[in-house]
């Protein structure tokens, strides 16, 4: 679809419950970036590392990527500390936060 109508349906399919971690990471990549889209991939349940790394490039997507479970652990523990006040909360609640982090975050 993306191939045959281009950048109008980025979005849209990005939205689908069914899409895939492989096209969500095509979607992701998509050049030029579609920054909708990106927000509604770092939503996505089925978003993977990949995508998620792209989506931590767009201001408005990286707190919804930096709360996502399937972010690798060293990335969200790395985010903990990003300027953005919004985005080191996301990662401080992201169930992937190692324990042993999230301990030390205790007061």
């Amino acid at each position: 679809m993306v191939d045959r109508h281009g950048v109008h349906v980025v979005t849209p399919a990005a939205l689908n419950p069914d899409a895939s971690a492989a096209l969500l990471e095509t979607l992701a990549r998509h050049r030029p970036p579609v920054r909708k889209a990106l927000r509604e991939i770092a939503r996505h349940p089925r978003a993977g590392a990949p995508a998620l790394l792209v989506c931590l490039t767009d201001r408005r997507a990286r707190p919804l990527a930096a709360a996502h479970p399937a972010l690798p652990p060293h990335v969200v523990t790395k985010l903990l500390s990003d300027p953005d006040e919004s985005v080191a909360e996301a990662a401080a609640a992201n169930p992937a936060l190692p324990l042993t982090v999230m301990l030390a975050l205790i007061p």
